[in-house]
């Protein structure tokens, strides 16, 4: 399988519909636009796979892996899928794309029942928090165990323009 690629970062042009009508000649930079449009079309949302996080890591804004674009926090957000109660084994790197090896215990009792589990990234500045509540011998105990697998869900602001390119 092939991986799209784009040697620039695609821009979006407002076209009139005018400037394409039958009849009349079709310029070249009527044409260019088009195809600006079209590579920006195809790379206007993306859903980048982040990696896997615990509390308190940070997740990056992505960059694009078609064309490079650097996205901004306001062009994300994050879905999160809740992966494991127990907190990774030493050795985890945040945002490593393989699954990590699972701590032998967890923080709050070696043994007991999940009452609560919370998961949450900050959009504005990507924190992420994990909370695990267990009940275990009589009484609540309440860790940041846990990690999560990450996607970012991405979309371009359409005002963005490769350099040196004018949206007139």
């Amino acid at each position: 399988m092939s991986q799209l690629t784009m040697a620039e970062i695609p821009g979006f042009f407002d076209i009139a519909d005018s400037t394409m009508v039958g009849g009349q000649p079709l310029t070249d930079d009527t044409m260019t636009k088009v195809s600006h449009n079209a590579k920006f079309g195809a790379v206007r949302h993306e859903k980048i796979y982040m990696g896997y996080y615990a509390s308190g890591n940070t997740i990056s804004p992505p960059q694009s892996p078609v064309d490079g674009y650097q996205y901004s926090y306001p062009e994300c957000s994050f879905s999160i899928a809740g992966f494991c109660s127990r907190a990774p084994a030493p050795g985890f790197t945040p945002g490593q794309a393989a699954f990590p090896a699972i701590a032998n215990t967890n923080q709050g009792a070696s043994t007991g029942t999940i009452l609560m589990m919370a998961y949450d990234i900050n959009d504005a500045n990507g924190l992420v928090t994990i909370t695990m509540d267990y009940w275990a011998n009589s009484q609540e105990y309440n860790t940041n165990d846990g990690f999560v697998k990450v996607f970012a869900n991405c979309q371009r602001s359409s005002l963005t323009l490769p350099v040196g390119v004018s949206g007139d």
